[in-house]
């Protein structure tokens, strides 16, 4: 049987197109294979550092409560993430006023738990618990009393105001959307966040 050039030529020609499409559908599949099983392995990450969060809550101060017989003003925090449970220290100085116009100064010592509010795409300090009170001039028969008004004047506050709010834009609009866990280092807050 003799076969023309012709019909040689376009049977090559089909086999050829079929092997390219063969190859370049083999290429594909890889490819979404490969992007798919890296995306899954890879959790996108993004870090707020301490300074970030220092810097919010210095745009925050003071905060004040006033009590019964004397008031308390929170005039300056300094944030320290403390690396484990989402933890985080606070040592805060503060004034104490009398309804006598009597004035006092110490320092405070704070721990609480950092909380992701989903809702508000906002990161909260949590139940927030004096652990020590250094206070000037001030009899010790009063110390439980100042550690109860320092108690009130920064749990609400904590509680109330955001220490950061994720931005709607770059990596920090993809957390907000698709953040997974957080975790606290001792110098930032570590944002996981998957499409999965």
């Amino acid at each position: 049987m003799i076969t023309s050039p012709q019909g040689d030529r376009g049977k090559r020609s089909i086999m050829l197109r079929t092997t390219t499409l063969a190859a370049l559908l083999t290429q594909i599949t890889a490819l979404v294979i490969a992007l798919t099983l890296s995306t899954a392995a890879h959790a996108y990450d993004l870090l707020i550092t301490e300074q970030q969060l220092q810097d919010t809550l210095n745009q925050q101060l003071p905060y004040r409560h006033n009590g019964q017989w004397m008031s308390l003003s929170i005039t300056q925090a300094q944030l320290d993430l403390l690396g484990e449970g989402n933890r985080v220290a606070l040592h805060n100085d503060f004034i104490l006023v009398s309804q006598l116009g009597l004035q006092s100064r110490g320092n405070l010592h704070a721990e609480g738990t950092v909380r992701f509010d989903n809702d508000q795409k906002a990161f909260f300090i949590d139940e927030p618990v004096i652990k020590d009170v250094d206070i000037e001039g001030v009899p010790e028969q009063f110390r439980a009393s100042v550690i109860q008004l320092a108690q009130q004047t920064l749990s609400p506050a904590l509680s109330e105001r955001p220490v950061y709010v994720l931005r709607d834009e770059g990596n920090e609009k993809l957390a907000r959307m698709l953040l997974k866990t957080l975790e606290i280092t001792e110098n930032d807050v570590r944002l996981f966040f998957s499409p999965f």
